[in-house]
């Protein structure tokens, strides 16, 4: 076939795509989906090594949640490119770290840039997976070949700038050092003078964003204000309506806040994120502007049916109906929905969390009123058995929570003040001192890693380097003594409904886990099908667990 004839599928595929992710109608949105997918398969039968007919199609159906299938497209795709194409196989490693397969991921990321050592998407890819798993070191490393790879192919840096400055900032943050700390900022500052300067504003949405929320965060709101507000003229600007509109939620200008997510809502009708937030806007109160929850309930079941996967919606409504309405009942409803939307997720670690602190909060109220009411708590009292059941409910969330993300420093330490108010000391103690712990090794790393963030050093370290594959392990001593010290703390007096989802949620973490295990033990380089597909069948045949109690 003509090459413009393939070039004018391609683009009238992925126009289909985007159309398709701002289209609110499901109906549409699948019509769409679905001739997008079938454009893409119409180029791949008249030129099977097609690279962006293999990731543009892979992209539709992860865009669809069609996860393995979208695995199956890509590991096609290698097997009709000889595996020389690098694009698909980053893609392929992408998909791998969004579903939690770390080291398969690492290793298509490494596939890679063997097959185009100059890939700086990959290198930039990669550098990001290292960063959320906790190894700034070798995330930075990685920073710096993703951009001397960029400049080497001459082509556009401001997103590494982008990432380089996110990282002077996390630096910052793990300083125990003042001065350090002040310098690591200032670097994150020139990072971010150099994204915003590499190209046009519409390019440079996300530098403007980056940097509006770092001034934010450090109590600049008039410069924050001003360098968002120049991101919304950007193409990409979908981010920084939602941050703009976040903070002004923070800084107490809600009506603001609701005109600004409105607007948003309106522009970007397919996005779950800004939905929420335009929801959680009306959640909310001051004194001259209220919270009405009947419109926030009926904006956050909007989101669900933008995105009924996303799970901040869930998180935020179940905290509002707690928080706001003091409905627990409902709100623990929510949280399980929230939960089963993708189980082993890390925002299913931060709705565990939120879940356990409400029971917890529940435990310490009752106490607080038995205490007003001139009672004591004894053996036998009602009250006694049901303030036990919240707290053994905590303790059962607190553990799913680690069992996700084992280093969580956060829920550590609220598991240890949740102790503490119910008068485990002891346990509060032992929590209290793991959280310590893995807060020194954090900063300990961070220290090690903290080499000169500032733009002239760094220049300075930007040589072309070979790949090298990096082999980073999952989880020290210290993580693998807590995961044991956790399996030994013994269950309580749950109710049956509630003790089920736990045991349900457990048995779906493990046996995702084993069969991750498994697949990784297989030899090969080149490995298709999901770890997790089993497991994930199974969460969804349990489907909403509210709804069958």
């Amino acid at each position: 076939p003509l090459q413009v004839d393939v070039d004018l599928k391609i683009y009238r595929a992925r126009k289909q795509c985007r159309d398709a992710d701002r289209e609110r109608d499901r109906k549409r949105r699948r019509a769409l989906y679905a001739s997008s997918e079938s454009l893409f398969r119409e180029v791949l039968s008249r030129d099977p090594r097609c690279g962006k007919a293999w990731v543009g199609l892979a992209r539709t159906l992860q865009r669809q949640n069609r996860n393995d299938a979208a695995r199956q497209v890509l590991e096609d795709g290698c097997a009709a490119s000889g595996g020389d194409n690098a694009y698909i196989w980053q893609v392929w490693g992408c998909l791998e770290a969004r579903q939690g397969n770390v080291a398969r991921a690492r290793q298509l990321f490494d596939a890679a840039i063997a097959a185009d050592a100059n890939l700086s998407s990959a290198w930039h890819a990669w550098a990001m997976l290292e960063k959320r798993q906790g190894d700034p070191h070798k995330s930075r490393e990685l920073l710096l070949k993703s951009l001397a790879a960029a400049e080497a192919e001459k082509k556009p840096r401001s997103h590494i700038y982008v990432a380089l400055a996110k990282l002077a900032e996390d630096f910052a943050r793990n300083s125990t050092d003042k001065e350090q700390e002040e310098e690591h900022v200032g670097a994150a500052r020139a990072w971010y003078r150099l994204g915003v300067a590499s190209g046009n504003i519409r390019d440079c949405s996300p530098a403007f964003t980056a940097w509006g929320l770092l001034e934010a965060k450090h109590g600049n709101e008039t410069q924050a204000r001003e360098l968002l507000e120049k991101a919304l003229r950007g193409a990409k600007s979908r981010f920084a309506w939602l941050t703009l509109g976040s903070w002004e939620m923070r800084w107490g200008h809600l009506a603001k806040a609701r005109e600004l997510l409105g607007e948003a809502s309106e522009l970007f009708p397919a996005d779950a994120a800004i939905a929420q937030a335009h929801a959680r806007s009306y959640s909310m109160g001051v004194d001259k502007c209220p919270s009405n929850m009947a419109k926030a309930r009926a904006l956050f079941e909007k989101a669900v049916g933008v995105d009924a996967g996303h799970q901040a919606t869930w998180h935020a409504w179940a905290v509002a109906e707690w928080q706001v309405e003091g409905d627990v009942a409902r709100a623990r409803r929510l949280f399980q929905e929230g939960i089963w939307s993708s189980p082993d997720s890390d925002d299913a670690c931060r709705l565990f969390l939120s879940w356990a602190n409400m029971e917890a909060s529940s435990e310490r109220e009752k106490a607080v009123r038995c205490k007003e009411g001139g009672g004591e708590k004894v053996a036998g009292d009602p009250k006694r058995v049901g303030s036990d059941q919240s707290m053994a409910l905590a303790r059962s969330l607190y553990t799913c929570a680690l069992k996700i993300s084992p280093s969580n420093v956060r829920v550590l330490k609220a598991w240890s003040k949740s102790e503490r108010f119910a008068g485990n000391t002891e346990r509060s103690s032992e929590l209290s001192k793991l959280a310590r712990e893995r807060q020194r090794q954090s900063q300990s790393l961070q220290s090690n890693a903290s080499s000169s963030m500032w733009p002239t050093d760094v220049a300075l370290e930007i040589i072309p380097l070979a790949s090298a594959a990096a082999r980073s392990t999952n989880g020290g001593p210290l993580v693998r003594s807590l995961a044991e010290s956790l399996e030994n703390i013994e269950s309580e007096i749950l109710t049956p409904a509630l003790k089920d989802f736990i045991n349900k949620w457990n048995a779906h973490f493990d046996s995702k886990r084993k069969l991750e295990k498994k697949k990784l033990d297989v030899p090969g380089r080149s490995v298709g099908g999901s770890a997790g597909d089993g497991a994930t069948t199974e969460a969804e045949s349990l489907g909403p667990f509210w709804a069958k109690t």
